[in-house]
């Protein structure tokens, strides 16, 4: 019995991960089509978009690569705006260090690229996480599943690239659902004044060269979150019984 119950706690951690990522991915194929789509109006070719979801696993990230190299960017400038875009994950990956901190070594290094912000909101979202191997069993999952997904729904985009008009829904829904995702996230303080921030910064600065407004938003966001201090609860005082 007790082999069973370890089995159902087990599998329910794949078949959670399964239900948890449905809508994500559902919100998440704009972005992902969009960056298939910027990969062969770039001139890049859909090859790129594809391979850069493998590697880069990041839409941020990759649709600011992209952007730069098809304006011909230098590979500098490239790697620092890259750098500066998923340098969030850093954030990310202190968050969840205590689930990764009682996993096996091969864990550690290889689930590490799963680290994403759908992840990472999955996780923070569930509470019964506590139990290294149904965490375990949960990220593979989920980060497996979305990896396949999403470099699947770039190739999707890149295809249809040719037949698709110039001025794209696509360009619009992306940023749209990417958002729809983000904002029930915003529940800190920082986290509310830091994506403020980095709005207005980003609309302000947008007539900037090369993304440069994208990479000011960014700044200033993680500038503006990191600075802003955390209020802390307090506890009112228990009235004694009389």
């Amino acid at each position: 019995m007790d082999i069973t119950l370890r089995h159902t706690r087990r599998a329910d951690g794949v078949t959670d991960a399964v239900r948890d990522l449905a809508p994500v991915v559902l919100g998440l194929a704009p972005f992902a089509m969009l960056i298939g789509v910027t990969a062969v109006r770039s001139g890049l070719g859909a090859g790129t978009g594809v391979l850069s979801s493998a590697l880069l696993y990041g839409g941020s990230g990759q649709l600011t690569a992209i952007t730069l190299m098809g304006s011909g960017a230098g590979a500098g400038a490239v790697l620092a705006a890259v750098t500066l875009v998923n340098a969030r994950f850093l954030l990310y990956a202190a968050a969840l260090e205590p689930h990764f901190r009682d996993q096996p070594r091969w864990f550690r290094w290889a689930a590490a690229h799963f680290v994403v912000d759908p992840t990472y909101a999955m996780v923070t979202r569930r509470t019964d996480l506590e139990d290294p191997t149904r965490f375990r069993r949960y990220w593979l999952t989920a980060g497996g599943v979305l990896a396949v997904a999403w470099v699947a729904l770039t190739a999707v985009g890149g295809l249809l690239a040719p037949v698709l008009p110039a001025s794209s829904a696509l360009d619009v829904a992306a940023p749209a659902m990417f958002l729809a995702m983000l904002v029930p996230q915003l529940r800190a303080r920082p986290a509310v004044v830091g994506a403020g921030a980095a709005a207005v910064t980003a609309a302000l600065a947008s007539p900037l060269p090369s993304g440069l407004g994208l990479m000011c938003g960014i700044a200033a966001g993680v500038v503006a979150a990191s600075v802003t201090p955390t209020p802390t609860r307090t506890t009112a005082p228990s009235e004694s019984p009389s």
